[in-house]
């Protein structure tokens, strides 16, 4: 394709989809968004489980306390994530952090 001037187009960049960030997130070291997104939704599932069964009558006290146990799983976690991260999780960032930290010296013999 060209642009109204004659010069060729650059491609267009699609966005990812979840299962393509998935899949890309399983090459690279540390947490990244996919699989967070990933994870919630999992939980969510869950959730929608547990509220399926309440609604088809067969609801006992088992499941209100798994549905409490899940609530609190999705919550803690994403606590977790963004305290971690300062809610900024991104490809990538999750090993960046560890880079940062100062490294220490090897002490060496003129040091003792």
């Amino acid at each position: 394709q060209q642009t109204n001037c004659g010069a060729p187009r650059a491609p267009k960049k699609a966005a990812m989809t979840l299962a393509e960030d998935v899949v890309n997130s399983i090459f690279q070291k540390g947490v990244n968004r996919g699989t967070i997104k990933v994870l919630n939704l999992v939980i969510v599932a869950l959730m929608a489980s547990i509220a399926l069964a309440f609604f088809t009558g067969s609801g006992n006290i088992h499941l209100y306390i798994l549905l409490f146990l899940s609530i609190g799983l999705l919550l803690s976690v994403n606590y977790y994530v963004s305290i971690l991260f300062g809610g900024e999780l991104d490809e990538g960032e999750a090993t960046d952090k560890e880079d940062k930290k100062p490294k220490r010296r090897k002490r060496s013999k003129k040091d003792e």
